[in-house]
């Protein structure tokens, strides 16, 4: 009976309500003390398994394994995952709840391999009892994309035509016209009557010889330039992607020639691919639709059999000087059949044809029949009788190219109408609108076709060419 007083006292009693409070609060404290331990013990394991799921991606897209296939990847991912979860404490490793999948995806120039790595477990709660909480759930994901640069060779085919002697800028056109033709001729005729205003120098030097020595810009050396400048782009793309590039460059007129072989453009290599291509001119002609005499020649051209001769004197040929289609053939038999670019033993570099030209096609032809336009004159020299041909690109001879694997990147040096030469009004006019979209099915993708009309920037054009046909490097995506 005395024990209610007592109790009674107790509860009335100041210091017993605080330790009645504190007994009342500490259940909870206790409870959310134990909460944030479990917390931040599945916190330390989760990092942990973030950081084995990203090692596990990367171990998928390692130089060396980008060359094994995706299965090979994935276990390689596989493993590197399971041997560092092992080492986590407060979970138990589980193959079971361990997804990766590996995608490669192969394109021109570059193969891109995309890994996700997903892991689930549970983490035992030391306190869970006290929340009705006994295990945490994590899960963890780490993506991972890498792209390999391909060995590539790449193939350049420049024009060096007489149009290109067109100078790039309509102030040069001006100023030319000025003489009484529009083009800078490349000739052993010093004193050609063509030029109704003479120009200084007239009956020393040839027009090529006066605009260059006046600082008229014409269109074959904004190309010469631009290709030069290629050699220095490729070298760095090569070095910051980890790839072989190798160069070679042609030009093309009424024949095909090489002015460097095929070689890498390692930074030793450079000044020298750029000395060759500096040596490129237009053919020299003897006068106006004459080849020049004492030289030898592939004659006729655009056919797929040719003659080799050597005139004694000037050789007509009704100005037909640009045998695209000749070029086409020539460097079809040049390039061999590509490859992947991989590393792997056995493999071969892709190939890549970089044509500059300014797309109108200007050939001797044996038959009538070899014209795709009803552009085809006949003539004759002391070697026989032929067809001259005016037609845009024939896009067969690209389709054929294309066949093989190889691809075709164009730059489009847009042609100069000159509506003030009768010539071009009964000619090149009556198929102009032709031109770009025949060059731009003879590329093999919308990407790798570029127009760059007068006075553009041909340089910047045809590094992005370039640049088109190669890859980035490799990195963590998440």
């Amino acid at each position: 009976m005395t024990i209610f007083p007592a109790l009674a006292r107790f509860f009335a009693h100041r210091k017993g309500n605080v330790a009645i409070i504190f007994a009342l609060t500490a259940i909870p404290l206790m409870i959310a003390a134990g909460g944030a331990v479990d917390y931040a013990s599945a916190g330390r394991v989760k990092t942990q398994l973030y950081a084995a799921a990203d090692a596990a991606a990367l171990a998928a897209t390692t130089p060396p394994m980008m060359l094994k296939s995706e299965a090979v990847a994935k276990a390689a991912a596989t493993t590197m995952f399971a041997a560092q979860a092992a080492q986590i404490t407060r979970q138990t490793y589980n193959a079971v709840n361990l997804a990766i999948d590996v995608h490669d995806k192969v394109e021109p120039g570059s193969m891109t391999r995309s890994v996700s790595v997903t892991y689930t477990t549970q983490v035992p709660n030391s306190f869970g009892a006290f929340y009705g909480l006994r295990t945490s759930n994590i899960m963890v994901n780490a993506v991972a994309s890498a792209t390999t640069a391909r060995n590539i060779d790449f193939y350049l085919l420049l024009d060096n035509s007489p149009s290109m002697e067109l100078p790039a800028t309509q102030a040069g056109v001006d100023a030319m016209n000025a003489t009484g033709c529009a083009f800078a001729c490349h000739e052993k005729n010093l004193s050609d009557g063509e030029y109704t205003n003479k120009y200084a120098g007239w009956g020393t030097i040839d027009s090529y010889a006066y605009a260059k020595n006046n600082g008229i810009k014409l269109r074959i050396d904004n190309v010469r330039e631009a290709a030069k400048s290629l050699a220095s782009t490729a070298q760095s793309l090569m070095s910051s992607n980890g790839a072989t590039y190798r160069l070679a460059a042609y030009n093309f007129n009424y024949a095909v020639s090489m002015m460097q072989s095929l070689v890498p453009t390692t930074s030793a290599n450079v000044s020298l691919i750029q000395a060759n291509i500096e040596t490129m001119t237009p053919p020299l002609m003897d006068s106006n639709n004459y080849l020049a005499s004492n030289s030898s020649y592939t004659y006729p051209t655009g056919v797929s059999t040719y003659n080799t001769v050597t005139t004694g004197g000037a050789l007509r040929n009704n100005d037909a000087m640009t045998d695209l289609n000749q070029a086409f053939t020539k460097l079809n038999a040049t390039m061999p059949a590509p490859g992947s670019g991989t590393t792997a033993a056995g493999d071969t570099p892709q190939e890549v044809l970089m044509l500059v030209t300014d797309g109108v096609i200007d050939a001797s032809n044996y038959s009538s029949t070899s014209c795709t336009t009803s552009i085809n004159s006949s003539y004759s020299n002391s070697y026989g009788s032929f067809y001259r041909c005016l037609q845009p690109v024939d896009v067969s001879y690209c389709t054929a190219i294309k066949n093989r694997g190889i691809r075709i990147a164009v730059l489009y040096t847009t042609y100069y109408p000159v509506p003030s030469n009768g010539f071009y009004n009964a000619t090149v006019a009556t198929f102009a609108s032709q031109i770009s979209d025949n060059l731009k099915s003879c590329a093999s993708s919308s990407d790798l076709y570029f127009e760059v009309n007068t006075g553009g920037d041909i340089t910047t054009a045809l590094a992005t060419l370039f640049q088109k046909a190669v890859s980035t490097a490799s990195h963590l995506t998440q």
